[in-house]
């Protein structure tokens, strides 16, 4: 068995790992060289035909400051003040965003894993006949 490491076709960002039999064929969006430097792992690796590239921390922390927060635990927050219904209303659109965007990911690590099995399968079918 071996990891591979799984990055999308057309932004080459990484999107996940799998386990593989190595007489399998490594599909052509992944790799076995993984993502890490010096022992630690990457912010946002990006393959780039031979290697993992990383964006800075900084330019993590730029490019990810919009993105939806996970919401507040309500024990951390101050029980004297009743959020408002707008408040409410964002929090609720916020989780939807996140949730969906958790959604697509799956979709597309699944959408990848199939075109590798079908692949995997009809390479089985060929040997059979």
């Amino acid at each position: 068995m071996k990891t591979i490491y799984f990055y999308d076709t057309s932004t080459k960002s990484f999107m996940y790992s799998d386990l593989i039999k190595d007489e399998v064929e490594i599909p052509v969006n992944a790799t076995t060289i993984q993502p890490e430097v010096d022992g630690r792992g990457m912010y946002d690796p990006t393959w780039d035909g031979e290697k993992w590239v990383e964006l800075s921390e900084s330019d993590w922390i730029a490019k990810h400051k919009n993105d939806p927060q996970e919401p507040a635990n309500p024990s951390d927050t101050d029980s004297t003040s009743e959020p408002n219904t707008v408040d409410q209303l964002k929090l609720m659109v916020g989780n939807l965003v996140a949730e969906n965007a958790k959604k697509d990911q799956a979709i597309k690590q699944l959408q990848t894993m199939t075109g590798s099995l079908v692949a995997q399968i009809a390479e089985l079918n060929k040997g059979g006949k």
